[in-house]
């Protein structure tokens, strides 16, 4: 499936259409956008996505930023829902600064996924 890259970045960044999912309660999101961003070892999501969907919170951890900046964050584990495919109890960060769903390599590397940055789209296979 192809989505197209998210213009209202400069350069347009890619981006695909997620669901977050809780299945132990039967919860989940509505089609939300995500950036993929092939530099960040994981996955960051907004926290008040992950209490709409009630995720499980799984332990505290610190992160380093690309600037060198270090924090405290908590880490819960969600499905996430990609076109068809389901990601089962991905580990995500809970992030309290963000907006934005960040793609990061541990769902990634999980996907055959084209960045076709002339066209502006990236395929999802």
């Amino acid at each position: 499936m192809k989505f197209p890259f998210d213009a209202s970045f400069e350069p347009p960044f890619p981006a695909v259409e997620v669901i977050l999912r809780n299945d132990d309660r039967d919860r989940r999101t509505g089609v939300l956008p995500a950036l993929l961003d092939t530099g960040s070892d994981g996955t960051l999501v907004p926290l008040n996505r992950l209490w709409e969907i009630r995720a499980a919170a799984l332990s505290d951890a610190r992160i380093h930023s690309h600037w060198g900046e270090e924090r405290r964050v908590q880490l819960f584990a969600v499905d996430i829902q990609i076109v068809d495919t389901v990601l089962p109890s991905v580990i995500v960060v809970g992030d309290d600064q963000g907006a934005e769903i960040i793609l990061g390599r541990n769902v990634l590397n999980k996907l055959t996924t084209l960045l076709d940055g002339p066209r502006h789209v990236t395929d999802i296979k």
